[in-house]
């Protein structure tokens, strides 16, 4: 079952920011195609675990997905609109250094 990916404002940004010919546009791009095919693809963060800094960025999110998109990116997203309407939507692509800074 494919489904919508979307992404934040703040996502879609740098990703349109980004040389198509680069290596990372081309990591997430395939990784925003593999979501479609399989939305429970990343792993899943418990709620409890989301970040404040996370939860208060985007206070509507009751779920959270982390993808290792390489060595040095991290990519959260959450799923909507289960089980009907299921859309995907990438909240943000981050440094593993920020990543490791806002997860501790």
């Amino acid at each position: 079952m494919r489904i919508h990916v979307n992404g934040t404002p703040e996502f879609s940004g740098f990703f349109q920011a980004l040389d198509k010919e680069n290596q990372l546009y081309k990591t997430i791009d395939a990784i925003l195609e593999r979501i479609a095919e399989n939305p429970s693809m990343g792993e899943f963060v418990r709620f409890e675990r989301i970040p404040k800094v996370i939860k208060s960025r985007y206070p509507d999110i009751t779920n959270i997905f982390r993808v290792k998109v390489t060595q040095d990116w991290r990519l959260l997203y959450t799923l909507v609109g289960y089980p009907k309407n299921k859309t995907a939507y990438i909240l943000i692509t981050m440094s593993h250094k920020e990543y490791d800074k806002i997860f501790k």
